[in-house]
């Protein structure tokens, strides 16, 4: 398992860092209430004009544990359709994430949530995300609350 843990991790550090030199987003996070009020940290790029790919570490102090994952999002704008919503993102999307403590589980990862742009490089999140392990037993949802800084 350990050697499984290594390579995961690994090939996420490289993922990590292919994504850092086409970096748009830096995000900072907050959630709550399982498994536990977290901090986190993640990057964002965008994929095409309504899809971004999400990279995100939250640790879990309490337990001590951290969630690793990635995500791809659909995140319109929708000031595409009304220019007096524009800076309004709603989002849903899904991808791979892996909880690593007491015990390491991987699994699906799906996120809805709405993005708010206070201006062009700072916007605030909420987001609700919900892990669900492959092994079957450890799933949780929590809520998200974080800034976006580009």
């Amino acid at each position: 398992m350990r050697r499984f843990l290594g390579v995961f991790l690994f090939a996420f550090a490289l993922a990590l860092g292919s994504l850092a030199s086409a970096q748009r987003a830096i995000g900072f996070r907050l959630s709550l209430p399982e498994p536990g009020p977290g901090l986190g940290v993640g990057l964002e790029a965008p994929l095409e004009r309504n899809l971004a790919f999400r990279g995100f570490a939250d640790l879990f102090p309490g337990g001590p544990s951290f969630l690793v994952g990635g995500e791809v999002l659909f995140k319109p704008d929708l000031g595409q359709l009304d220019r007096d919503l524009r800076g309004i993102r709603p989002y849903f999307g899904g991808g791979l994430a892996g909880h690593f403590g007491d015990q390491s589980r991987l699994g699906l990862h799906l996120s809805l949530g709405v993005e708010v742009l206070l201006d062009p490089r700072t916007g605030v999140f909420l987001d609700g995300e919900y892990f669900y392990p492959f092994d079957g037993p450890g799933r949780f949802g929590r809520v998200v609350l974080g800034a976006n800084l580009r």
